[in-house]
């Protein structure tokens, strides 16, 4: 038994099966999810057993990469319309933990060094206990141990206590997860509303005549004529088609776009005949998995010119949008095409390509991405006061991540990973960091306590849980989030992957993921620039 106990790939797995299992058991609608993992770790640490550590590293790694790639198509937009109200969030909840830091340790007397450790582990950010350590060595060369040593006391708690909450807080809070996600659809429709399918009569003289390409429709009206009807024939809305008095036409777009459309072109028409299949004229729904065609424009493909079809919509992670000639396609896109049924069948074939294709992830683009992460992370950043930091690799591949989510590519190397793929490598990542993190922390955590005594313990407790409190509060109580936003902003202030995964747990949604990658940079940043400035204010407190 002692031997098998010796191989570290074998208690590796061994915390992952019986911790899987653990965090599936669920008590009154309850369980633990990932967080299963932690504490079946914590148990094998506490009896000497471990894991290799870059098993807890790259654990990381996957797990905020994915994060990363899954939040960026929406990251951008969503920070542009509430930056200041994440900057706030990250501010007052790190701030608060520097106030309470500073409060403990003239409560209990502890060292500066052991205090700036409770913090960044209070606050269970890796980057800001290197930029605590950095700057403590240059000041007293050889004093650093006790930093890492609050560090080793203030993180399980932290780690443990953000996890168990995220569980609790709709009931805390007293609101339902259901509820939420109803409100945030509900928002979303708001602000990219479903497309609509109308038709409407040629009755404006100043239309008639003219070919469809003419009237330039797309510079007034976000929406895509898909088909005309001309008496008892259907015909795809060709470019040189030319309109004429008593014409019906069927666009795509907005109701408020389609509203626009109707005052350029005339009254609605409701009885129209030309979703018959005997009209010859088809839509489908079809998956881009040609990779030929990722990255090129529509206007690129000359897709009425080439094939006679017309795309009239596009969905893309969730998000559905009226598409125009500047658009790029994307691998996975779902678009749906409109043109005569023999030429849509020929167009879906070549663009679905292999089925094989849309269940393989790039994995050039996708370990470039990581290389120039963990690059990013590594690079030390000069401040004015003459003290240097460093994002880390998670921070720095996290940010990458959110940039190639969001572009699609890496220079001419494009990143297509498919959603099973996507959710294999976050939780997969997760559950490897939860081993690494949760034995490291068992095999520390009696003897720390015994040496230090339990006011460190307590010290620790109060720096996180005011910390806690005061991004709730203004997330609740002052901003109104949406619950689940309101998960996932917290772990990003708290620096909790484990957290974010128990918040993923209780949605389909992704929001507690937005959130969370929403929050998380400038949190960061925050942690790594206070646990600085925090030293040298700790260091003149008698």
């Amino acid at each position: 038994m002692t031997i098998l106990l010796a191989e570290q790939m074998l208690v590796l797995f061994a915390i992952l099966a019986i911790g899987s299992w653990v965090g599936s058991l669920s008590i009154r609608g309850l369980s633990l999810g990932a967080a299963g993992v932690l504490f079946t770790a914590l148990v094998f640490g506490h009896f000497g057993l471990t894991v290799p550590k870059e098993v807890m590293d790259l654990g990381l790694l996957l797990f905020v990469y994915a994060v990363g790639i899954s939040a960026g198509p929406r990251f951008f937009r969503t920070f542009r319309r509430r930056g200041i109200q994440y900057v706030i969030i990250a501010l007052v909840t790190v701030g608060v933990g520097a106030l309470a830091t500073i409060g403990v340790k003239y409560l209990f007397g502890l060292p500066y060094e052991l205090a700036s450790g409770l913090y960044t582990g209070a606050m269970t950010c890796t980057p800001a206990l290197a930029a605590a350590i950095d700057v403590i060595e240059r000041i007293a060369p050889g004093t650093s141990a006790a930093v890492s040593v609050g560090y080793g006391i203030a993180y399980p708690f932290s780690m443990i206590g953000v996890v168990l909450l995220v569980q609790f807080m709709p009931r805390l809070l007293r609101r339902n997860v259901r509820a939420e996600e109803s409100l945030w659809h509900e928002e979303k429709q708001a602000e990219t509303p479903a497309l609509e399918i109308r038709a409407f009569i040629i009755t404006n003289p100043n239309c008639v005549g003219k070919h469809l390409a003419e009237m330039h429709l797309h510079r007034m009206v976000q929406a895509n004529v898909t088909r005309i009807k001309r008496g008892d024939k259907v015909y795809p809305a060709s470019p040189d088609f030319v309109m004429q008095h008593g014409d019906m036409i069927m666009a795509v777009g907005s109701p408020a776009e389609l509203e626009k459309m109707r005052l350029l072109l005339g009254e609605e028409a409701h009885d129209t005949g030309m979703e018959d299949a005997s009209t010859g004229v088809v839509f489908m729904d079809v998956e881009v998995r040609q990779e030929s065609l990722s990255g090129k424009t529509l206007a690129e493909l000359h897709l009425w010119d080439q094939y006679g079809v017309l795309v009239t919509r596009i969905r893309r992670q969730g998000l559905e949008f009226t598409p125009a000639g500047n658009i790029n396609l994307e691998m996975g896109d779902s678009i749906r095409v409109v043109g005569e049924t023999e030429a849509a069948e020929a167009f879906a074939k070549q663009v679905q390509g292999s089925a094989r294709k849309g269940e393989e992830t790039n994995m050039v683009t996708f370990f470039f991405g990581l290389l120039l992460g963990i690059a990013l992370g590594s690079i030390p950043l000069n401040l004015p006061n003459g003290m240097t930091v460093k994002l880390g690799m998670a921070g720095g591949a996290f940010i990458v991540s959110l940039l190639v989510g969001h572009f699609g590519r890496i220079g001419p190397f494009r990143l297509y990973v498919p959603a099973a793929a996507r959710s294999l490598s976050r939780e997969l990542g997760l559950m490897l960091f939860l081993a690494g993190a949760g034995v490291n922390a068992g095999a520390h955590f009696v003897q720390i306590i015994q040496q230090q005594g339990w006011s460190l313990l307590l010290a620790g407790v109060l720096i996180s849980t005011l910390s806690v409190a005061a991004g709730i509060v203004v997330m609740h109580r002052f901003y109104r989030m949406n619950l689940l936003a309101t998960m996932g902003a917290l772990c990003a202030c708290m620096t909790n992957p484990p957290g974010l995964g128990s918040a993923n747990a209780q949605t389909e949604t992704d929001l507690p993921a937005l959130s969370y990658a929403s929050v998380y940079p400038v949190a960061l940043i925050f942690k790594i620039l206070i646990a600085q400035g925090l030293v040298e204010i700790l260091r003149r407190i008698i």
